[in-house]
């Protein structure tokens, strides 16, 4: 090709497919071979902004305009494809923004041995970020039955729990789930409404049991809140049918608690689920010390040798003092009774006698005022005692609730860090099906505890927002600790996250949503 020579070609703005489109999930199919092209090995909804004149005089000069997409769309689709992200090309980017070097990978193929996404140079960009994209077909490893990203899935229990006798007749043996769903479909079979069409409808299709709850997690811009959306039934990952909708969160006390635990536990995870901010309230009620040591204690969920010094230690025994007067005194009472006459004598034992009824009547009294005295003393001591971080009631709580049965999870050891997590994400999810399922309306009066844990945490964030607890708080905690070793649970979980977050300012997660908050488009070429 001699000479110079002008094209104009269009210019696109992406959007990625729709989930359940198999395009979304396949190589594009108009790939091209030219320079800023990468984009066009996915398919993508696309839409013509605008044109880019080109002026070349050779044909190894032509370039296919870059395309303009969302980062965090771009970033979305890229982990639902099974990408990788990349720890350090991430933080440069953070940290050098347009100044960050060409090819710096900021995501990794599945396997994590080649690079999916990274910096390339800017060409036209005009200050925007520019990327390059490279796939191959071997790394489609994920489907639309894979849980995308921003979503959470709650794996519903199949069994009842109750240990099954193994010498049971053949009625009464267990029903697996598929069967037990199938016959539930029969019995709805034989009410009165069905039974007038049965004659001429069909028998009825095999309904398959859900397994796992999933659902979108997204944030009201309007309030300090997460929403949880589109909540479907699964069976064995993939979509069965829609389930019930969680009340309006600004409405129903539980609702907040339960999107919000949700992301809490999503982000727990090694590769968080979501990138969503957590709410304000949790921030605040993982970072103070709101439990006084004292109330630990005497919820017996920390021990008097770990805590500090909190109490006043009373003797058990009678004063000396009072012990030995008494015994004075009966002595000097025999020694008068010995000398008087028969009569007399027996009238001043029988005055002694009733003497010592009364005194002993006084003493137990005494010693009745003296305990509520003292345990009332003990309260005002206990909420006035060190207050101390979750971390050291967490162990205890985990280990009552497997004690008492709630849940069944391997034993807590302090020695092993990374089991106590994966007992705490157990728990966790346990408590936010319960809470799902009450506040949908699901067997309510059977998970009524859950209802009950959200109150116990509001009120843990009442005494957090005042600066201390109350003796209603303390009795609450005294006459419910179950309920409380659920909340201590949640309230640990909440703060691992937390902590997470603050090491190296927020590792991974911080950098990914700095660099969202920053660069809302790039360009992909």
């Amino acid at each position: 090709m001699g000479g110079v020579i002008e094209i104009l070609l269009p210019r696109y703005s992406i959007t990625p497919l729709d989930r359940t489109d198999d395009g979304y999930w396949t190589q594009g199919t108009k790939q091209s071979i030219l320079k800023g092209g990468t984009w066009m090995m996915f398919n993508w909804n696309q839409l013509a902004t605008g044109h880019a004149t080109q002026r070349i005089q050779y044909s190894s000069d032509l370039r296919v305009p870059q395309a303009e997409v969302s980062l965090e769309e771009l970033f979305d689709f890229m982990l639902d494809r099974g990408a990788v992200p990349d720890t350090k090309g991430i933080h440069m980017l953070r940290v050098s923004g347009l100044w960050t070097p060409t090819g710096t990978c900021l995501m990794l193929s599945p396997d994590s041995s080649q690079v999916a996404l990274r910096i390339s140079m800017p060409d036209d960009s005009d200050g925007v970020l520019s990327l390059a994209l490279q796939w191959k077909p071997e790394w489609n490893k994920r489907d639309h039955s894979s849980l995308p990203p921003g979503w959470m899935r709650l794996d519903l229990p199949t069994t009842t729990g109750k240990k099954q006798d193994s010498n049971l007749d053949d009625d009464e043996k267990p029903v697996e789930p598929e069967e037990r769903a199938s016959q539930e479909v029969l019995d709805d079979c034989e009410k009165p409404e069905v039974l007038e069409r049965k004659e001429s409808s069909n028998p009825p299709a095999y309904v398959p049991l859900p397994t796992a709850i999933r659902f979108h997690l997204s944030s009201l811009a309007a309030h300090p809140y997460v929403q949880l959306k589109d909540p479907t039934y699964e069976h064995k990952n993939m979509p069965l049918r829609p389930a019930p909708k969680p009340l309006d969160p600004l409405m129903y006390a539980a609702t907040p608690w339960l999107a919000s635990l949700c992301l809490a536990l999503s982000l727990s995870y090694s590769y968080p689920t979501s990138f969503l901010n957590l709410p304000t309230f949790l921030y605040a009620l993982a970072s103070s010390s709101s439990i006084p040591c004292g109330v630990l204690v005497m919820a017996d969920l920390l021990s008097s040798n770990d805590a500090p010094e909190w109490e006043t230690i009373y003797s058990a025994n009678e004063p000396a003092h009072e012990r030995q007067q008494r015994l004075t005194g009966l002595q000097q009472a025999l020694a008068r009774e010995r000398i008087l006459p028969p009569g007399q004598r027996q009238q001043a034992q029988e005055l002694r006698a009733h003497e010592e009824l009364s005194a002993s009547i006084t003493r137990a009294k005494r010693r009745q005022k003296e305990r509520a005295e003292r345990a009332e003393n003990r309260e005002r001591e206990a909420l006035g005692s060190q207050k101390m971080g979750i971390d050291l009631a967490v162990n205890a709580a985990l280990a009552m609730l497997q004690a008492e049965g709630s849940i069944a999870v391997p034993k807590v050891d302090d020695e092993a860090k990374t089991e106590e997590k994966d007992v705490g994400q157990l728990v966790v999810e346990r408590l936010l099906l319960g809470i799902y399922k009450a506040s949908s309306g699901i067997d309510l009066p059977e998970n009524q505890w859950a209802l009950d844990v959200c109150e116990m945490l509001n009120r843990w964030r009442d005494w957090s927002s005042r600066g201390g607890m109350n003796k209603e708080d303390l009795r609450l905690i005294l006459n419910d600790r179950r309920t409380f070793c659920w909340a201590v649970a949640a309230v640990g979980l909440v703060t691992r996250v937390c902590e997470k977050e603050k090491a190296d300012g927020g590792g991974l997660l911080g950098d990914v949503r700095e660099c969202l908050r920053v660069w809302k488009n790039v360009r992909v070429g």
